[in-house]
């Protein structure tokens, strides 16, 4: 996006904003969605942690050198994937519903874009996309009440019943119990606004290590637990 020309055509209220306010803000709004940076092949250039953790709660192998079309169904077919990427480039952007190409999902909303403009060399689309789906009120305020809000992790609501229900479940699993070192020096020092990044960058180290059959949360201040179905998986993520 060029900031100079933003005082022109629909985006000229934009102008008001300085280009840091816009960048946070921007920044923001696509950890909201799952993201990630193809080339003009499909291979993955960047992704954000969104995207990395949505693919991994499936049965998807993840790859820093995938490729997109192993995530979308519809994407094998060599044709419609060009198809796609030549939309794009004649009218800027694709917006559309394609299948996830992964037992359990479902079918997802996505928006291409092209990210370096009209440059003629190396290409890079931005796919952006989230769960096509309307919940019901019930489902909405079940999310919200068994959903930590500060890091997006599962709560002690939701730690007790899959706790219970595991146990029934299962002779044997791992749990593990983790806190952050002086993290009350951390507030003190630097206050609770550092003190709430703190939490969430931890919350996504966690989330980058546990996998199938691992379920993370956050038990209450710098207090996390994890569980692990599979009890011989237990000491490779206690590592990690």
């Amino acid at each position: 996006m060029c900031f100079e020309s933003l005082h022109k055509g629909k985006l000229a209220w934009l102008s008001e904003f300085s280009q840091s306010e816009m960048m946070n803000c921007l920044l923001s709004i696509l950890d909201i969605y799952n993201v990630v940076f193809i080339d003009t092949k499909g291979k993955f250039v960047r992704y954000n942690q969104q995207f990395k953790n949505f693919i991994q709660s499936g049965d998807y192998h993840f790859c820093d050198q995938g490729c997109i079309a192993e995530i979308f169904k519809e994407l094998n077919e060599q044709k419609l994937f060009d198809s796609i990427l030549s939309n794009v480039e004649d009218n800027g952007i694709w917006s559309g519903k394609l299948l996830i190409n992964f037992s359990g999902f479902p079918q997802v909303q996505v928006h291409i874009s092209r990210v370096n403009g009209d440059q003629l060399h190396d290409p890079i689309y931005m796919f952006l996309f989230f769960k096509d789906e309307v919940k019901s009120a019930e489902e909405k305020w079940k999310e919200l009440a068994y959903t930590d809000e500060l890091t997006g992790l599962s709560n002690w609501r939701e730690f007790r019943e899959k706790f219970s229900t595991i146990k029934k479940e299962r002779e044997s699993f791992g749990l593990l119990f983790i806190d952050i070192d002086n993290f009350k020096e951390i507030n003190d020092r630097h206050g609770h606004i550092v003190g709430d990044k703190m939490l969430r960058l931890c919350s996504n180290r966690i989330k980058e290590v546990i996998g199938l059959n691992m379920h993370a949360f956050r038990k209450s201040g710098d207090e996390f637990l994890v569980l692990v179905e599979e009890v011989e998986k237990t000491e490779y993520v206690e590592k990690k």
